[in-house]
């Protein structure tokens, strides 16, 4: 099994993403959007994948090629993959607590590591600093 694995390429940057999916998730993307703004300024080598139904802030476009939208939903197997960190913020809403550990597992499945929002079946799934890492506060985020 261990030969099937895909080798991750030593390169010169760290890739994140964050795979919304559906327009849904603007308020979950808000929520993390000051923390993403203070790290893309931070590290030059930073770049943020942004995939599905977003609306995207314009301030992001000061970050220019460093900044990838995808959206055609075929590919998320492969760009889940391609990069370093899943990120999967969810607003703490009786909604959101409702909700799949789906974009975990789709990680996890393409061994990618994900830090998540300390909500629901994020909360009950995932083992803080082994399966992922979980965030319930603006510095937890930017760690």
């Amino acid at each position: 099994m261990t030969k099937r694995l895909k080798q991750k390429k030593i390169k010169s940057t760290i890739d994140i993403g964050y795979f919304s999916g559906s327009i849904t998730h603007n308020d979950d993307f808000e929520m993390i959007f000051p923390v993403l703004l203070k790290l893309m300024a931070k590290y030059t080598n930073l770049r943020l994948h942004l995939v599905g139904e977003l609306d995207i802030p314009e301030v992001l476009q000061q970050f220019g090629k460093r900044i990838h939208s995808f959206i055609d939903w075929k590919e998320l197997p492969k760009l889940i993959s391609d990069v370093d960190i899943n990120l999967a913020p969810l607003r703490n809403t009786l909604f959101n607590k409702a909700k799949s550990e789906n974009k975990w597992v789709e990680a996890a499945l393409v061994k990618v590591p994900t830090v998540a929002s300390d909500v629901g079946a994020f909360k009950e799934m995932i083992v803080q600093g082994q399966t992922g890492v979980l965030c319930n506060s603006e510095k937890a985020w930017e760690n």
